[in-house]
């Protein structure tokens, strides 16, 4: 088998995608996957086991291990009880003078012992814990939240790559017990460690240099402020603040310089160095990145003792496979993606990159091969999470790589010196601060050159997947020389047709798209049209710390690569319709800001002028015309509305029509303000936004028997203070048969309108992500499916049929020496150009 691993790992990672994205019974699985491992001892004692059953074996590996992931905690069974935890903490997320965030190993849950399992814990107020400090609490567990809205951040995911299945927030004073004498030397070693690197740079460089070597060294990007993380992630420059290959490389290039400077043999030389990067890797918790970086130096330093080849390819898949055999969910940790991904494109592309400047190949070419190689690889990875490309990230990294390689020397030199030669420091400090302070200058100039970054959409996964083919087509890993030449011609109709129906479908798309934002307790509305997008309120919060136009708002409309707002309608001023508006404005274009009235002055109104943003008042009876036959009516308010009234029953009331399809968007109205409109308005709606979150002060009988819409849409948060949406709200809307649609469990709601219709869809389901049912799927859609399966098997056929009479048809000239003239030939099968 060539490549063994490489070829196992790939069923292997089928299965862990098998068990995310679909529904299964696990006991089933465990039948199978034991049928398996009977039927793999059976062949092993026959002499008869081959390539296919492994594949297949490693399927349901794959399959077990992330079932067994999935159901591997005790502490989710107590979820929303209450319950007494001991534990230790294990790290020191985050922490101010308001609240701590840490990661605590739970070791016995009511006096009970437990096996070890970590929980994020949350703490409200001033508690100072460190790492290795034993404590004793008592509060409620929760699920962490997943993302809400498509392709946004998932919280749970991240978390489940870290084995972490629960989290809890409680006040300081629940904590009733903590003990700093932990007799545990593990946590002591890495806290006085840790704490002693950060005493060091702190000491001797400036704030930043000293948070970026900080958070190179130990592989902890939260050292990083705000503005010089986003300023890497923007420069194409992430990979260098995971601890990864680049820095392992750096590492071990360097003690096996320093050790055979210092005259150790050979062997002595690679087992010492081996020896020292394990141990690196144990006092920063082995991230993905540096775990894969260290079995892949382990096996190439092995190879070399041992005078053996060494497959590089074969060690990269040997990584992964362990990785994910220790946590299946490694697989969706972007610092895995991005460590793997970075590697195996410099494995591939590098030397076919290289190739093209021989015969003048040297030191440069190298690594410019590699850095384009690179930044191939990663490019579907970055832009799927940042929505951002720089056009400079190639020279960026070219100048900025060797200079954090440098720095990172010197970093280790200092952290050596301090504790043999302390006085050293103060001149490698000096230097150091001026590398470092270099580099920070170089990217902010590179960074403001006018359109480095562009920004783009998150493509679908299958688009990803298509674009890595085709690359690995144009680079010749895909010889279609060797596939039969019946599947030559199909995939040229095939690859015809997919042109042809995409280029009619975006010529004739008229469709009109309205997206309810997940925002919590609060509302966001994008209206798409096919020629102009819209906004209408931004999100935020009262209370929330979370800023959410920079968490959701932002983020979800760059996500689908909208660059450009024609205008944002503020129904009111309140923070959860309002607050997102900061965001937007320096992130994005906008055209006009659109309410009722004029807010009262504050540091929205200033950046408002400051970015000279034009602002329109609307009252009713104006109309906007946003696209071919799509209109804005303003229903409300007024013009003799004056400000004795709430902020709520100020609220910009409008009727959205779409050809013959009539919403009602209604802000924050309330009964008084209802009353007023019906007055003027009684017309039936397809679909009303549901007034206020679903208050008991909106939605009154006479307004909305008046409308008696099919479809409410409630945009609230879950578990909220305000216990929206009322009961009896609810109920109103049953006796009139309309079908409501729910944020806080559902998330992003997304009604399109086409051809005369339209059709809704969420993005949740009972506040989870519906998975891909396959038994239910087959038996519903049997008959489709069955069609579809013969259908596809006729069209390949009669295709096949056409190109064969085709080929027959066509003939070669012959050139007839003697008569000179020209003879038709037909073309023998056997014939080869």
């Amino acid at each position: 088998m060539n490549r063994p691993i490489t070829v196992l790992l790939t069923p292997y990672i089928l299965g862990v995608l098998f068990v995310y994205y679909c529904e299964i019974n696990p006991l089933t699985m465990i039948i199978l996957l034991l049928i398996s491992i009977i039927t793999l001892f059976y062949n092993i004692i026959n002499n008869s086991l081959n390539q296919k059953f492994l594949i297949v074996l490693f399927f349901f590996l794959g399959i077990f291990t992330t079932v067994t992931m999935n159901n591997g905690s005790a502490l989710i069974h107590q979820v929303d009880k209450r319950s007494n935890l001991y534990g230790t903490v294990e790290q020191v997320v985050h922490i101010d003078d308001t609240r701590g965030k840490y990661v605590v190993k739970v070791g016995q849950l009511d006096n009970k012992n437990i096996t070890k399992e970590k929980i994020i814990l949350n703490v409200i107020g001033n508690m100072d814990l460190e790492r290795g400090d034993t404590i004793c609490f008592n509060g409620v567990l929760k699920i962490p939240p997943q993302n809400s809205n498509p392709k946004l951040f998932n919280y749970r995911l991240a978390l489940m790559s870290d084995k972490i299945y629960t989290t809890m927030t409680i006040k300081d004073y629940s904590i009733r017990e903590i003990n700093k004498n932990n007799p545990n030397i593990r946590y002591t070693i890495k806290s006085k460690i840790t704490s002693h690197i950060e005493d060091l740079f702190s000491s001797k460089l400036k704030e930043d240099n000293s948070s970026l070597i900080t958070s190179i060294i130990l592989g902890k990007s939260n050292y990083l402020n705000e503005e010089n993380l986003f300023l890497y992630r923007d420069m194409g420059l992430a990979h260098i603040l995971a601890v990864s290959g680049l820095h392992i490389g750096i590492i071990s290039g360097f003690l096996i310089f320093l050790f055979s400077r210092l005259g150790i043999k050979r062997s002595l030389n690679l087992s010492l160095t081996l020896g020292l990067i394990w141990i690196y890797g144990y006092l920063i918790d082995f991230p993905p990145s540096i775990l894969r970086s260290s079995i892949m130096f382990t096996v190439l330093f092995c190879s070399q003792l041992i005078h053996e080849p060494y497959d590089s390819i074969n060690t990269l898949s040997l990584a992964a496979l362990v990785l994910l055999l220790i946590n299946p969910y490694y697989l969706f940790n972007l610092g895995f993606q991005l460590s793997f991904m970075a590697t195996i494109s410099i494995i591939l592309f590098a030397p076919k990159l290289n190739s093209i400047f021989y015969p003048n190949n040297n030191r440069l070419t190298n690594t410019l091969s590699s850095l384009i190689g690179v930044q191939i690889g990663l490019f579907p990875i970055q832009i799927y999470y940042f929505n951002k490309i720089s056009l400079l990230s190639i020279p960026a990294n070219i100048v900025v790589v060797p200079l954090l390689s440098l720095s990172l020397i010197l970093g280790l030199l200092m952290i050596i010196f301090s504790y043999v030669i302390p006085f050293l420091n103060v001149g490698i400090g000096i230097v150091l601060d001026f590398i470092l302070s270099l580099q920070f200058k170089i990217l902010d100039m590179l960074n403001h050159i006018p359109y480095n970054i562009y920004k783009i959409f998150s493509p679908e996964i299958i688009s990803i997947l298509l674009f890595y083919i085709i690359i690995l087509f144009l680079f010749g890993f895909i010889d279609i020389k060797r596939l039969n030449k019946d599947i030559h011609k199909i995939m040229l109709v095939c690859l015809f047709l997919i042109i042809v129906f995409n280029m009619v479908f975006i010529i004739n798309d008229k469709s009109v798209e309205l997206h309810f934002i997940d925002v919590g307790q609060g509302d966001a509305i994008f209206i798409r049209t096919r020629k102009a997008n819209y906004l209408m309120d931004t999100g935020g919060s009262f209370f929330d710390s979370m800023d959410i136009g920079n968490s959701i708002t932002l983020p979800y409309l760059e996500k689908l690569g909208v660059k450009r707002l024609d205008g944002i309608f503020i129904t009111h001023f309140d923070e959860d319709h309002s607050q997102g508006l900061n965001a937007l404005m320096e992130n994005l274009k906008i055209d006009y800001i659109i309410s009722s009235y004029y807010p009262e002055e504050s540091q929205l109104t200033e950046k408002i002028k400051t970015n000279k943003i034009p602002f329109m008042i609307l009252k009713k009876g104006h109309r906007l015309f946003l696209d071919k036959e799509v209109n804005l009516d303003i229903l409300w308010p007024c013009d003799e509305l004056d400000n004795s009234y709430k902020p709520n029953n100020r609220s910009l009331v409008s009727l959205l029509t779409i050809e013959d399809t009539k919403i009602l968007l209604t802000g924050d109205i309330e009964k008084e303000g209802e009353i007023l409109i019906a007055k003027d308005f009684n017309e039936k709606v397809d679909i009303i936004k549901i007034p206020h979150h679903g208050s008991n002060t909106s939605s009154t009988w006479e307004f909305i028997e008046e409308l008696k819409p099919e479809v409410g849409i409630i945009s609230v948060g879950r578990n909220n203070f305000y216990g929206h949406p009322n009961i009896e709200v609810l109920e109103r809307y049953k006796e009139l048969r309309t079908q409501i649609y729910r944020t806080d469990s559902m998330g992003l709601i997304e009604i399109k309108h086409k051809n005369g219709g339209y059709f809704i869809k969420h993005f949740l389901q009972n506040g989870v992500r519906p998975k891909f049912n396959i038994p239910n799927f087959i038996y519903e859609h049997l008959i489709l499916l069955l069609f579809y399966i013969v259908y596809f098997v006729v069209l390949c056929r009669y295709i096949t049929w056409l190109f064969n009479r085709y080929t027959e048809e066509n003939y070669i000239y012959d050139y007839g020496a003697r008569d000179h003239h020209f003879e038709f030939k037909s073309i023998d099968s056997n014939f080869r150009i």
